[in-house]
């Protein structure tokens, strides 16, 4: 027995080995498939023309929004700004497109100029090809808008965007993460002066039937028939079931652009209420003092609480009863008992 302990440690130790051995051998075959995939990864992307964006190409536009107005005829100057966060000097491509609208959100989608297109307005907008921007500072850039004489009075809108590289076409915006993860621009909004028609639909205003309690999710959207666009702004007015005022809701809607619809969302954190509640939406547009407003009611009752709280209360009664029962009767057995005992008393006192 003793001359086989040596060859069982030996035994051991080996095996000991070999499993440290076979794990190593796994640790390295993963930690090489995942070198070997990220490398992949990284190639495949890179064909594809995807690139990380780096924090050193910001690009700042200023402001993100301009707002201009003019004559059919006339020529209007402004003023934009570029500012390159960037620690080097940098040159951008400066783009003007149209934009629309597709979502409900109001999200501008920039768009080729099309003679047809009622709101255009990049065809009128002068703006240099190229800036140069030194590192941490901020360049002004100098537009014109010529405004043709037979301009559609309403609104025109477009976008002036910059790019980083002087040799990046415009048509290659979208093929790339890297180029629109890098492109940044103002939105122009231009007003042709003339008479203009305002009109805004209330297409939807709802909020959900019955809810058990808050807070309470109000959702609309609105249709914009304008000229122009519009900015409602307004309240929405929750009631009591006493008809009396509990909460207003402050509500923007933002830019509704012509022929486009856009949502709005708004909350009440009201956390428990108790019936019918009404809600009253006030929303003004356009510069005649237009009002859109819609009405619904709702419920906002802890229906399951409520009923939880009737279980228990009905519980606590029945116990109750019960308790008192059997007190009662326990009472009338010991009354009897005690008759009985004085019946007893009675008898041997008359013995």
């Amino acid at each position: 027995m003793k001359k086989l302990l040596p060859t069982l440690r030996h035994c051991e130790s080996r095996t000991r080995a070999v499993a440290i051995h076979l794990l190593l051998d796994r640790h390295a075959t993963l930690a090489m498939t995942i070198v070997f995939s990220l490398f992949f990864t990284i190639v495949i992307l890179a064909k594809a023309g995807i690139h990380p964006v780096s924090a050193d190409s910001t690009i700042t536009a200023i402001p993100p929004r301009l707002v201009l107005s003019g004559k059919p005829g006339e020529t209007i100057t402004a003023q934009l700004k570029v500012r390159n966060d960037s620690e080097v000097s940098q040159n951008y491509t400066v783009t003007v497109e149209d934009f629309i609208v597709y979502d409900t959100k109001g999200t501008p989608v920039p768009v080729k100029s099309a003679a047809g297109n009622r709101w255009s307005l990049a065809s009128w907008v002068l703006a240099p090809d190229l800036i140069p921007v030194d590192a941490q500072t901020t360049q002004t850039v100098n537009i014109k808008i010529k405004v043709p004489t037979t301009a559609l009075s309403g609104g025109h809108y477009a976008m002036l965007t910059y790019m980083l590289g002087g040799d990046i076409k415009p048509g290659e915006l979208k093929k790339t993460a890297s180029l629109i993860g890098q492109r940044v621009g103002s939105l122009i909004y231009f007003t042709v002066a003339g008479p203009v028609t305002e009109k805004l639909n209330l297409i939807r205003f709802a909020i959900p039937s019955f809810s058990e309690k808050g807070p309470v999710s109000i959702e609309g959207t609105v249709e914009s028939l304008s000229d122009v666009h519009v900015t409602p702004k307004g309240s929405i007015v929750i009631s009591d079931p006493f008809n009396l005022k509990v909460a207003e809701l402050p509500l923007e809607v933002g830019n509704v652009f012509p022929e486009t619809s856009r949502d709005f969302v708004a909350t009440w954190n009201q956390k428990w209420g108790w019936g019918k509640y009404r809600a009253d939406l006030n929303l003004a547009y356009g510069t005649t003092g237009a009002v859109a407003t819609a009405t619904v009611f709702f419920w906002l009752f802890p229906i399951r609480l409520v009923i939880y709280s009737l279980i228990i209360l009905v519980s606590l009664l029945t116990i109750i009863i019960l308790l008192n029962k059997r007190s009662k009767k326990h009472q009338e057995e010991l009354e009897k008992e005690v008759q009985e005992l004085k019946k007893e008393l009675e008898q041997i006192e008359d013995k």
